[in-house]
């Protein structure tokens, strides 16, 4: 019975984000939006969040410590701001889920 009592691990708040399917990616700039890639993928490891995509480029790369992250209202994708690694700049990136029914 001891079993019944025992602490779960708790997961990171990371992993909900990992292995999520995005359509498009986005970077937002001070003058307006940049698509940065199509159909991929959000990867998160130990200690960074990568967006793969299907040509293998990988545009935006954070440490997850650096990282914030929301939903959007519309639940159709979430929005990422930390220190990028590929710029070196502190970058805002909206990426939106695929939809499936």
């Amino acid at each position: 019975m001891a079993w019944l009592f025992k602490k779960r691990e708790q997961p990171s708040p990371f992993e909900a984000l990992d292995g999520k399917l995005i359509t498009y990616a986005v970077r937002r700039e001070p003058n307006g939006e940049i698509v940065i890639g199509k159909d991929g993928r959000i990867c998160v490891d130990n200690e960074q969040l990568e967006l793969r995509f299907q040509n293998g480029s990988i545009p935006f790369s954070c440490a997850v410590s650096s990282l914030e992250y929301g939903d959007l209202m519309s639940r159709n994708g979430v929005l990422i701001t930390g220190e990028d690694t590929v710029t070196g700049k502190r970058v805002t990136v909206v990426a939106y889920y695929k939809y499936y029914r």
